[in-house]
């Protein structure tokens, strides 16, 4: 019983719920759920999860990322040119994705080196790579060779689906700082800076990590949509920081830092990513797509802030005391 009430509490518990419901709709709509349909699911959003995972790592110490989507732009685009320039891909994906680990190291030491506020950060630094990504590749296109999308659609060690080993790769790192003394200051932090740092918690070295992680997080993505497309574009990771912040939330994630987990931002992902494959089963606009996406996104905030902050829902009880009397 204990345990049940403890998966019930569990912060990513109705992301999860929410998921497997819309799942079993989906397969309703379209007449059964198979082997492929998962396939070509997680191959398709694994790119959405990898920067959910990333952007998450941020929230939790009461910051953000919105440059995410404009790196995993700049590594598609790198890929892509480095591969028509002659360079194997494997060499291509590995510089692309030490440029995008670059990028969220420079945010980590704006942030976390010269204290300036992540959300304004990352809004310059997104412009700034996304600049640089068009800059590269004016315009789609280019090719990468059809062996990367053979490897992406293959199983590592026999049996486990490449993006899912890629999700893994992130999801590993995560778990082994979570067993860390620093797993703990990452969650004080996000709780109370000014605490943070009267406890001796490196808050410096915190967010640095965490914004180069989540860096790494959307080199991976980019990799994944570079595999599953095999074709260049400046902005095909423009509206990923967006949703990814959505993801986050819908997943119990508090955006006041310090509340939720990974799991939140992954359940969040797959959430909206079969929310937007309903849509799109249902003939539905992009209008209308992007309406239900800033619906829910709005519904999230709203919940997520009232829910996570004991202050603010002291704030609301008492004005509705006060004007009862």
């Amino acid at each position: 019983m204990n345990k049940v009430k403890k998966v019930v509490t569990w912060s990513a518990f109705p992301s999860l719920l929410l998921f497997i419901v819309f799942l079993a709709i989906n397969g309703a709509i379209t007449g059964g759920l198979s082997l492929s349909f998962f396939q070509s699911f997680i191959a398709t959003n694994a790119a959405a999860i990898c920067v959910a995972i990333g952007v998450t790592a941020t929230i939790l110490v009461a910051g953000t990322d919105i440059s995410l989507g404009s790196i995993v732009s700049l590594v598609n685009v790198i890929i892509v040119t480095l591969c028509e320039k002659g360079y194997s891909v494997v060499a291509a994906a590995l510089i692309a994705l030490g440029c995008a680990v670059l990028c969220g190291m420079i945010n980590g030491f704006i942030i976390g080196v010269m204290r300036v506020n992540p959300l304004l950060t990352t809004f310059a630094t997104s412009t700034a790579f996304a600049g640089i990504a068009l800059w590269i590749l004016p315009y789609p296109g280019g090719s990468i060779d059809f062996s990367f999308a053979d490897w992406y659609s293959s199983n590592l060690f026999g049996f486990i689906p490449t993006p899912i080993v890629l999700i893994l790769i992130l999801v590993l790192i995560w778990v082994l700082v979570m067993k860390l003394p620093a797993g703990l200051h990452l969650f004080a932090l996000g709780k109370d800076v000014k605490k943070a740092y009267a406890s001796g918690v490196n808050v410096v070295a915190l967010r640095f990590f965490v914004h180069t992680f989540a860096g790494l997080a959307a080199g991976i993505a980019g990799i994944c949509i570079s595999a599953n497309t095999c074709a260049g574009s400046p902005s095909i990771g423009a509206s990923m920081s967006m949703n990814s912040i959505a993801a986050a939330v819908i997943g119990g994630v508090s955006l006041n830092g310090g509340t939720g987990n990974i799991w939140g931002g992954i359940f969040g992902a797959a959430f909206l990513s079969i929310l937007i494959s309903i849509v799109v089963s249902a003939n539905l606009s992009s209008f209308v797509q992007s309406f239900i996406q800033g619906l829910i996104l709005l519904i999230g905030v709203v919940f997520s802030i009232i829910a996570a902050d004991k202050e603010l829902k002291a704030k609301i009880t008492g004005v509705f005391k006060g004007g009862a009397k």
